[in-house]
C-alpha cells in the first residue's frame, strides 16, 4: 500500500531554493533508488517533464545494458535546468513510492527540509498559483 505524500507546503522562494539545493545533493540517493525504468520514465514523459526523443533514448540505454541507475542520474541532471515543484510532486508520487521502496528515505529528507524551514502544514490542501508565496502538495 502506498503512503500518503499529499501536505500542504507554503512555497518561499528561501524554501524552493532550499529543495532544490537538497535536489541536486540527493540526484545520487534518488538515481539509485530508481531501479527499474517503469513507471519513473513514463510518468516523466506523461507529465512533459522529459521529450519523447529523450524518453526514447533512456529506454534505448537500458536496453543496450546501460546500468538503470545512470540513466536516472543523466535525467535529473537535465532536469536541473528546469528544476520545478510539480516534478518533486510527481517524483514523490503514490506510485512511485510503492514502485521504488528505496526512495522513501529520499522523501523523508525532502520532508525534512521543509520542516526545517517551517513550510509544512497537518492540512491537506491543493495546489495554489500565487507568484510571491505558493501552496503546492507534496
Amino acid at each position: 500500500m502506498a503512503v500518503s505524500v499529499s501536505r500542504r507546503i507554503t512555497m518561499t522562494r528561501p524554501l524552493e531554493e532550499a529543495l532544490f539545493q537538497h535536489f541536486i545533493h540527493q540526484k545520487l540517493e534518488i538515481a539509485y533508488a530508481i531501479n527499474k525504468p517503469f513507471p519513473f520514465f513514463e510518468g516523466l514523459r506523461d507529465n512533459n517533464f522529459i521529450t519523447d526523443t529523450l524518453y526514447r533514448e533512456s529506454l534505448e540505454a537500458c536496453r543496450n545494458l546501460a546500468p538503470v541507475s545512470r540513466v536516472v542520474y543523466n535525467i535529473l541532471t537535465k532536469l536541473e535546468k528546469t528544476f520545478s515543484l510539480s516534478f518533486l510532486e510527481m517524483l514523490f508520487g503514490h506510485i512511485n513510492l510503492y514502485e521504488y521502496p528505496s526512495l522513501m528515505a529520499v522523501f523523508k529528507s525532502f520532508k525534512n527540509v521543509v520542516t526545517s524551514h517551517r513550510g509544512w502544514s497537518r492540512s491537506a490542501a491543493a495546489p495554489q498559483e500565487a507568484p510571491a508565496s505558493t501552496a503546492v502538495e507534496m
